[in-house]
């Protein structure tokens, strides 16, 4: 898991200095030769990028870990408004994981932790696979705000389409979905995502552990115990809850998401997965 990797990193870390300089990647570059050998990082160069997620996240990153079905709500949740500016969670480094991997579970896909970080205007989004492999891909997110009315369901969103590259563009289109959808989850007015601080000993070392559970009964697909995929036979035409934001304030110019535990046909982009 990437938390595990950031454990292994931490001593290092410690080491640099609050004011490192005006070059990060270098900075990245030389903690992760440093932990985990040159060899091992020309090999799997994304571990400069778990180097950057921790020195960028130095004293704020918090591990969320996600227990039982709380990982697959996300992807069954529909939005019927899109954010004008960043869920509170993608404002500065984060990391989503999931708490039972051996036993199938996963974010999204095979996806078993995501993070982010932002760089020079572009958000880095890194993923660990169940077979072992990584996954970094860029994202440039256009935080349009507009509302989503009832119609044709959206196939594309500036939200979410842009900055992709290949060889990796449909899993990045997949996380940065899942990432905007749980970002607003965690707070929204209502909903059933429940957030508690691990118990010390369940912390990573330096790395603050908040766990992340369902509370109360939600309406979540099937999952296959032998592979961790939901079955996605009744998401094909409606969403199992939805978000949507409430304008309030003088001149209706604060806003506040509310979920709403209620199918409803799906307005914006369907998670593939």
């Amino acid at each position: 898991m990437i938390s595990d990797l950031l454990v292994e990193l931490a001593p290092l870390l410690a080491e640099v200095p609050l004011a490192y300089g005006s070059d990060p990647q270098a900075v990245a570059e030389e903690l992760a030769a440093s932990a985990w050998g040159r060899n091992a990082v020309e090999s799997e160069p994304n571990l400069i990028d778990v180097a950057m997620l921790g020195l960028l996240g130095r004293h704020q990153l918090v591990v969320h870990q996600l227990h039982g079905a709380a990982s697959q709500h996300a992807a069954v949740v529909d939005l019927h408004a899109l954010p004008d500016t960043p869920p509170a969670l993608l404002r500065q480094p984060w990391l989503l994981e999931v708490r039972q991997p051996d036993e199938g579970a996963r974010l999204f896909g095979d996806t078993l932790s995501l993070s982010g970080y932002t760089l020079d205007g572009t958000m880095f989004l890194l993923g660990l696979l169940g077979d072992g492999s990584s996954v970094l891909a860029p994202w440039r997110p256009r935080w349009t705000g507009e509302d989503l009315e009832e119609g044709p369901r959206r196939e594309r969103s500036l939200l979410i389409d842009e900055g992709h590259a290949p060889p990796h563009a449909a899993w990045a289109r997949e996380a940065a979905r899942y990432a905007v959808v749980f970002g607003l989850l965690l707070e929204a007015e209502g909903s059933r995502l429940g957030i508690e601080e691990a118990p010390r000993g369940e912390a990573h070392e330096g790395l603050p552990v908040r766990t992340v559970c369902l509370r109360g009964p939600v309406d979540v697909p099937a999952v296959a115990s032998e592979t961790g995929f939901a079955w996605r036979g009744a998401v094909e035409r409606q969403a199992r809850g939805y978000l949507t934001r409430q304008r309030h304030g003088p001149w209706l110019s604060l806003a506040r998401w509310q979920y709403v535990s209620k199918r409803s046909m799906w307005r914006w982009v369907r998670p593939a997965s």
